[in-house]
């Protein structure tokens, strides 16, 4: 049974996205990060005890194996794009090629590096990025930044840094558009529609994830938004005949 919470313009939904979603109508935008298929928390790099490896642990209630992404995120992914004008997928490692074919591929460099492979380690967050960015005639925005930015410790093995969801965002929307994440885990995803002025959809099946991401969208509403957001909208004035 899902559990529907409506917090200012959110509205979070605690049960499997692969049922959440078919219920949904049209949204402007999917924005999401959900599990790379990697083996979170159970890897080689996550068993490392050097103090200068960081590691990461694993899901509350979901392996996070090649096949679970084949089984459960690839389709729940294509289905979520179905729902949306334009989509923007964080990814990370080969799974990334189980997903429909992007129009473009964007991403974050990180300096640091953010994980092991069979060829060192990388140093790139795939985002994969589809249909096409709006008002792109007012003026193209890079697909790509820089970020030394750290994620805030808040209960989630793997959640984004705040300054990414508002890059991304930034990139996918306009002001006041219907974001959907099917993968909301913490709710950093929704944070950042809270700041940025657009409307939130946001599925998560792990209560412990579900709480917490509720609880950090309802302290992004009682904030101030960024600056520039609340000036009033333009209204187009009668003509005068």
């Amino acid at each position: 049974m899902v559990k529907w919470v409506e917090i200012g313009d959110a509205r979070l939904a605690l049960g499997d996205c692969r049922e959440v979603l078919p219920t949904l109508g049209k949204v402007d935008a999917v924005v999401t990060d959900p599990p790379y298929g990697v083996n979170l928390g159970e890897h080689r790099g996550a068993k490392d005890n050097r103090s200068t490896v960081l590691t990461k642990a694993g899901y509350a209630s979901y392996d996070d194996t090649p096949e679970n992404f084949a089984a459960v995120v690839a389709p729940a992914i294509r289905c979520a794009l179905e729902l949306a004008s334009r989509g923007a997928v964080f990814m990370a490692g080969s799974s990334a090629w189980m997903l429909p074919q992007p129009d473009a591929i964007g991403g974050v460099y990180l300096p640091s590096g953010m994980g092991r492979n069979s060829w060192g380690f990388a140093s790139l967050q795939h985002c994969l990025l589809y249909g096409t960015a709006p008002d792109l005639n007012r003026g193209a925005k890079a697909t790509a930044i820089y970020s030394g930015e750290t994620s805030e410790k808040n209960g989630h093995p793997c959640p984004k840094p705040i300054g990414w969801m508002h890059w991304i965002i930034g990139l996918a929307s306009r002001p006041d558009e219907a974001i959907l994440d099917p993968f909301m885990g913490s709710g950093t995803t929704g944070v950042a529609c809270a700041k940025l002025g657009r409307r939130f959809i946001g599925v998560e099946i792990e209560p412990r994830y579900f709480e917490i991401a509720c609880r950090r969208i309802e302290a992004a509403y009682a904030e101030p938004r960024l600056p520039g957001l609340d000036q009033p909208k333009p209204t187009q004035e009668a003509m005068q005949l």
